[in-house]
């Protein structure tokens, strides 16, 4: 009989490495409930603040000097538990893009002064897998660039994560909903650094990024970056909706330092599909012809050669020979990946997402389902 898997449970914290002046400024903007990982988090900031001067004082004007304008970022684009981690790692295999890796995404502010053996020291302590979906997790795997922003700039929507009471991080800096000018012009500055670093780390001009928060950021990023292609992917709303309350339980929450109910998250839930999407359906016309394709996961998932090869010719996106190999090694790799299978969603649920999410099923072509009467 096979042992059952062990639960993946997160301990740390993402801010354990924040900049003092961010950590500070946060705990005075809002309310903590939890004190014991607010104290585990002064600890790790303190603990690091001498080296990550020491990496600021070092390399700081050597990361603004680097280029970002001649080759932009490819960006994808989707909704949480879309299918967006499968499509970074499939494009991480490709030798012409660098990426931001979960080595560096975790310990970004010291990250330049330890390549080798901080990378060694962090091994043993990462999971296998992800929480929510058990997808594998190394030092080299692939990471989104918000969580490590959220460590050097008070502009990140991700600080919601944190704060779940405080919906403005989310509102101001995803939506860009209230924001006054002089907050904008810094999350550019702060974006952009961040962008700079991701590559004087990698020391390639080609970058893939994958971050659920630039969705709608459409307009911002062509603002920043005009020429950027962009890949959207799209999932069914049901799965969505039951994927991303199972992120919720088992990996957002155990980032919040505040209290916050199951009804609050299941609201939460609903407001960042709506909001997120409708804004990106808003904007997703500005982006140049030619330079955005939109799939869907059901597609990817039941047709993945077919439709990585749509990506690369629909995008104009160079060199799809060399990659493929490195690809195909990574497809076989998850062949056999089981999903998370859930129970059927409850009537009242299913009633609330055909309702506030009609826009999604009219947007991409899903069909509805139809509660059946208790």
């Amino acid at each position: 009989m096979s042992k059952p898997k062990k639960e993946i449970e997160i301990n740390d914290h993402q801010l354990s490495i924040s900049y003092i002046k961010v950590w500070w400024k946060l705990l005075r903007d809002n309310k903590i409930d939890n004190k014991k990982m607010a104290a585990r988090i002064w600890m790790f900031v303190i603990l690091t603040a001498v080296f990550q001067w020491l990496q600021s004082l070092l390399f700081h004007w050597r990361i603004k000097k680097v280029d970002i304008t001649t080759n932009p970022p490819f960006f994808i684009l989707g909704h949480w538990r879309s299918g967006t981690t499968h499509l970074h790692y499939i494009f991480a295999r490709d030798p012409q893009f660098a990426y931001l890796s979960n080595y560096q995404a975790f310990l970004l502010n010291v990250s330049l002064l330890g390549r080798t053996w901080l990378k060694w020291l962090l091994s043993p302590l990462m999971p296998d897998g992800r929480p929510q979906d058990n997808i594998k997790m190394s030092t080299d795997e692939p990471a989104e660039e918000e969580q490590p922003f959220s460590n050097i700039s008070l502009r990140s929507g991700i600080h919601t994560f944190y704060f779940p009471q405080n919906i403005t991080y989310h509102d101001k800096y995803n939506l860009f909903k209230g924001i006054k000018p002089r907050e904008k012009r810094l999350w550019r500055k702060d974006y952009t650094y961040l962008i700079k670093l991701i590559k004087y780390i990698n020391g390639k001009d080609k970058l893939v990024l994958k971050n659920p928060h630039n969705t709608p950021r459409v307009k911002e990023l062509l603002e920043l970056f005009p020429q950027s292609k962009f890949l959207f992917i799209h999932r069914n709303p049901y799965a969505v909706f039951h994927s991303t309350r199972h992120l919720f339980r088992k990996a957002i929450s155990t980032q919040f330092l505040q209290n916050f109910s199951e009804e609050e998250i299941v609201d939460r839930v609903f407001y960042y599909f709506s909001s997120t999407l409708q804004k990106y359906l808003n904007e997703r016309h500005m982006i140049p012809t030619g330079n955005l394709l939109e799939i869907s996961f059901e597609e990817l998932d039941k047709q993945p050669w077919p439709t990585i090869e749509k990506i690369y010719s629909q995008l104009n996106l160079e060199n799809f020979e060399a990659a493929r190999p490195k690809i195909a090694e990574y497809l076989n790799s998850v062949s056999e990946y089981e999903k998370n299978q859930f129970p059927d969603l409850e009537p009242h649920i299913i009633e609330r997402i055909n309702k506030e999410w009609d826009f999604a099923f009219k947007a991409w072509g899903y069909e509805k389902m139809h509660p059946q009467p208790v």
